[in-house]
């Protein structure tokens, strides 16, 4: 970032004092460090980059991109789940791969009422406003229909009958509510069944997202993947060090260090083997961008196949290849968003008759065409994958040529929650006991990965801490938007001030060869 970038930047309103505090005490530091090997003509660093799902919370993300960007850093991979989902949708459709894409973004959002995506019947709007507005909303609310029970409970015993009937009647009384209520909740259950189980259908979300799309010049599935995938080299980058041998040197060099390093550890006839198919490895000697591609990820889960999605990798199993001629990206980026109950599952019919269908089904999951599932029902990929930082792992390393980034979200409340707990805690009531389980489950599979690869958590990983914002919060404010913004951005000033890319190389093949089992795992324990 040049200097008078940085002055630019100092100015502009939406950056609170503290973001611009630690933008000036860093910029030194981060301005000269290297983040990856792969550049373009104007000298921007390349990054593979997945943004964790977290409802509203989306504008930290923006600002942890905003972040990323301003030194240089963009984006030959993206993914992500929901929130993340959007962003990874913008990053791919809108711009270059060159341009920075933040301030765009960080627009469209700001613009967004949230709200207006809340399309269901009215009241489940103004409930859940004031729900959200008073922390006690549904305390209070109880406290009151138990004093309200009490009331019409002791009335007949208060109030003098002067005829049987009269009494009997007076003992109806306290029915009433209960008669109510049941009215109420038998409404609530039928909308909730036309609206196949979700509060609110989805369709305005769907709208604003297709419109933003088109705006960018993206009307079809098959237009955003002209644009943004790309290969080898046709996506015109250079290697730091030259686009010969230099790559293939660089990587025996470095592959023959870790050796030296960790002699005792090593054991030697899987180095042996690995080593040799690495010196008789033609494709990366010729070529320093070989298997380099741009691609663009949404995670969705599919709860009739129960499988995790990946789009628009997986997208055949779903759309023809005609199909995606037509429909809109936006339909992948519903479909990762559909927060179980609060917006209506999406659906997709499935043309079993179709060629590339049949395909993908035999492909993915080894099916024949009468096995095919008629419909596709899609909830929030959060549900299995909230974090999908799996889907960048290569276990074929033959060196790092490029970083994966993650960013994370949390708040105050999860991380007070999660600090110190007990099995008293855990098993305090039947409730927090299911609710602790359910955490568990949720994201899986994210979570085993990172258990396994701790690697990433020490180098890859950035949380950023949302405070006491709720991520279900579709009222939010611009004031908001704004410091999740700022949260965001002084997140990812941080994870570039302590990024160290030579580490990072040197760790990230440690990880390669300890999957290998060319590293002993009994003497290198904490490897990975």
């Amino acid at each position: 970032m040049k200097p008078e970038t940085l002055h630019k930047i100092l100015e502009e309103d939406f950056l609170s004092k503290d973001s611009k505090e630690k933008l000036a005490a860093l910029y030194d530091k981060i301005s000269c460090k290297e983040f990856s090997d792969l550049l373009d003509a104007n000298g921007n660093q390349y990054v593979e980059f997945v943004q964790e799902g977290g409802g509203v919370w989306g504008s930290a993300l923006v600002g942890y991109l905003y972040g990323l960007e301003i030194f240089g850093i963009r984006f030959l991979k993206v993914a992500g789940t929901s929130a993340g989902a959007i962003n990874t949708m913008l990053i791919a459709a809108c711009k270059t791969k060159e341009e920075a894409k933040s301030e765009v973004i960080k627009g469209i959002l700001f613009n967004w009422n949230f709200a207006d995506f809340m399309d269901g019947k009215p009241y489940v709007k103004t409930t859940i406003h004031a729900m959200l507005n008073n922390k006690n909303f549904i305390k209070i609310n109880a406290v009151l229909a138990v004093i309200l029970m009490l009331i019409l409970v002791i009335i007949p015993f208060a109030v003098p009958s002067e005829t049987t009937l009269r009494a009997k009647l007076l003992f109806l009384i306290p029915l009433i509510p209960i008669l109510i209520a049941l009215i109420c909740l038998k409404k609530l259950y039928n909308d909730f069944k036309k609206q196949n189980s979700g509060f609110n259908p989805g369709n305005a979300f769907l709208s604003q997202m297709k419109e933003v799309l088109n705006n960018f010049g993206i009307k079809t599935v098959a237009e955003l993947n002209k644009k943004f995938i790309q290969k080898e080299n046709e996506l015109g980058l250079h290697y730091r060090y030259g686009n010969g041998q230099e790559y293939y040197n660089k990587a025996l060099q470095s592959i023959e260090s870790i050796k030296e390093k960790n002699l005792e550890h090593i054991d030697s006839t899987r180095y042996k083997i690995f080593y040799e198919s690495s010196v008789n490895n033609d494709y990366y000697k010729n070529n320093p961008f070989y298997q380099l591609k741009s691609e663009y990820v949404i995670v969705t889960t599919d709860i009739n196949a129960k499988i995790k999605v990946e789009l628009p990798t997986m997208a055949n199993l779903y759309w023809s290849e005609e199909e995606l001629k037509h429909i809109s990206p936006a339909e992948f980026v519903r479909a990762s968003m559909s927060v179980p109950f609060f917006f209506g599952p999406m659906q997709k019919r499935i043309n079993k008759d179709d060629d590339s269908v049949k395909y993908a089904w035999k492909f993915w999951m080894n099916t024949k065409k009468e096995d095919i599932n008629p419909v596709g029902v899609f909830i929030d990929g959060g549900s299995i994958s909230n974090f999908p930082i799996d889907l960048f792992h290569a276990n074929d390393v033959f060196y790092p040529r490029m970083p994966l980034f993650g960013v994370q979200l949390t708040s105050d409340s999860d991380i007070a929650s999660e600090k110190g707990k007990t099995s008293e805690v855990i098993l305090k009531s039947p409730f927090s006991y299911a609710g602790n389980i359910i955490s568990t489950l949720k994201g899986f599979n994210d979570k085993t990965f990172l258990t396994k690869h701790s690697f990433y958590r020490l180098f890859s990983i950035q949380t950023v801490n949302c405070g006491t914002s709720s991520w279900l919060n579709f009222f939010m404010k611009r004031e908001e938007k704004e410091e999740l913004f700022n949260r965001g951005f002084q997140a990812a000033l941080d994870f570039l001030n302590h990024f160290d890319w030579e580490k990072y190389k040197y760790e990230r093949m440690m990880l390669s060869m300890k999957e290998k089992k060319i590293l002993k795992e009994e003497d290198t324990p904490t490897v990975g």
